[in-house]
């Protein structure tokens, strides 16, 4: 009976309401055929149930009970095992129809190539079952970039940037945070999900990213490696990073969303402007993004912002007292038998026990930190041109600390000897240098400068080079080398008098 359940139960509670009520009766309350309506009563007579024992079957208990199966031709014919179907169809080149014929070779009395094909979208339909996800209030922010740039023009007419655009949704309310950036790499990356926390007042327990290098390294089946600065960034607030599986749309599909809502209603209303720096288009994103988190929901109560405000605010981790500090890490550099580590063209010391081996770099705007094993073995303030030292006294060998103790001195004490000029010019790079290192080395090479070419020699270079401002080493080298300070100087040429020349009584007042 091809009947659906419903209207069965139907007739059936009629039926037993009142026994003498007519099949054509009950037939037209309902709007179906008297016939159908004395073929079922006719059923319920003959299986001697009562309206008690049938309220209680579910509807497979009740097709059994009263034996109204559907006896259409798909459920009378032979079905193939779909499972077995589905395998074949993963291969490449099939189709329906060549499964259905080959099926059809073994199992004659089948179905039907039309019956065939719905049945199995049908199967497929009842496997693909998707888990609905629920987002607790603070637990889950979704981040990405959005696959749409702005065009950032240069205001001299050069060649302009495409800013990327961050969207980052909050899994509960959908609150929703946009920054634009100039590209996609870690720094620029890590800023937008610092910018986001402060923005929100506060972090998530988890951050779901997609795998971008910024985020993710390598990712293996059980094994994340996440990108070392972004790692701490999150450790720093107190969150971590849960990124998405790969080719598992779902695993983000809030902030999918997120970003296509975005994109239609922030990026489509600045499609026409033009934007020349990234501060005057993050703060038209910024105007819309209110905008958007003000906006009515269309299916939900209130607004992402209301939602935000009442209940998932104080679900956020408070923010650490310090915002987090862009850095850069440097793994596995080789320390030097100097014992100092070159960084961005300058060179920064360690213990000396450390010599020759590999040590990691983390660097801030203003500091230099130096980590062994996990460890912090030094820390310096960076320095502000290439080529500067810094080096602690505590990191020198004790025989290096004696010999730097007496070396200035002893060093003033013969430039005091050999002139007035070679002393000024010692004095300098012991005592005036910014970076004393390298003073006292340009000092000792001053010194044997001295003894190369005579001592009488080098004062009378210092002499000449003082006043010029000539101090570096360099300079004392090439003046003794090409012995610059004995050439003869020009006399200057005195200007002729002419009648263009003004006069000292054209710049006087007239008597």
């Amino acid at each position: 009976m091809r009947l659906p359940i419903q209207q069965q139960r139907e007739i059936a509670r009629l039926h037993f309401y009142d026994l003498r009520t007519s099949n054509r009766a009950i037939g037209a309350s309902m709007q179906i055929s008297p016939t159908t309506v004395g073929d079922l009563r006719n059923l319920l007579r003959a299986q001697q149930l009562t309206w008690t024992d049938l309220q209680a079957l579910d509807d497979e208990g009740w097709r059994r009970a009263l034996k109204t199966h559907d006896r259409s031709i798909a459920q009378r014919k032979p079905i193939p095992d779909w499972g077995h179907v589905h395998a074949e169809m993963q291969r490449p080149d099939a189709t329906l129809e060549q499964l259905w014929q080959e099926w059809r070779e073994t199992c004659p009395e089948g179905v039907g190539y039309t019956q065939f094909s719905v049945g199995y979208r049908e199967w497929r339909k009842r496997q693909h079952v998707v888990m609905r996800q629920v987002h607790r209030p603070g637990e889950k922010l979704f981040t990405d970039f959005a696959g749409r740039t702005v065009e950032v023009r240069d205001a001299n007419g050069g060649e302009s940037i495409y800013a990327q655009v961050f969207v980052a949704v909050l899994g509960y309310s959908n609150y929703t945070y946009v920054e634009a950036v100039a590209t996609q790499t870690t720094p620029d990356w890590v800023q937008c999900n610092v910018n986001c926390f402060h923005a929100l007042g506060g972090a998530p327990n988890w951050v779901v990213s997609d795998n971008l290098k910024a985020a993710v390294l390598r990712r293996e089946r059980d094994i994340i490696v996440l990108n070392p600065t972004y790692r701490e960034a999150l450790a720093h607030y107190s969150t971590a990073a849960a990124p998405a599986r790969a080719r598992k749309p779902r695993d983000k599909g809030k902030v999918e969303v997120g970003v296509q809502i975005a994109q239609r209603w922030i990026l489509f209303r600045l499609r026409d402007r033009v934007f020349f720096s990234l501060t005057e288009l993050n703060a038209e994103i910024q105007r819309l993004t209110v905008a958007l988190n003000d906006h009515p929901f269309k299916k939900l109560d209130g607004t992402r912002r209301l939602r935000f405000e009442q209940t998932e605010r104080g679900q956020l981790k408070p923010l650490p007292a310090v915002a987090f500090e862009l850095c850069e890490w440097r793994y596995q550099v080789r320390v030097g038998d100097d014992y100092h580590v070159e960084h961005h063209r300058s060179h920064y010391s360690v213990p000396c026990y450390l010599a020759g081996e590999r040590v990691d770099l983390r660097s801030t705007k203003q500091v230099l930190e130096i980590f062994r094993g996990g460890r912090r073995v030094a820390l310096h303030a960076l320095k502000d041109r290439p080529g500067e030292a810094s080096t602690l006294t505590e990191h020198r060998p004790l025989s290096h600390q004696r010999v730097l103790e007496g070396e200035p001195a002893s060093l003033q004490a013969w430039s005091n000897g050999v002139g007035p000029n070679s002393a000024k010019m010692i004095r300098y790079h012991l005592e005036d240098r910014s970076d004393p290192v390298n003073g006292l080395r340009a000092a000792r090479k001053m010194r044997e400068l001295a003894r190369t070419y005579g001592e009488e020699r080098f004062e009378a270079v210092c002499s000449y080079a003082l006043p010029l401002n000539m101090t570096s080493l360099r300079n004392i080298t090439s003046i003794l080398s090409t012995q610059a300070d004995l050439r003869p100087r020009p006399n200057p040429q005195p200007q002729p008098m002419h009648q263009n020349l003004r006069g000292p009584d054209y710049f006087g007042e007239s008597q």
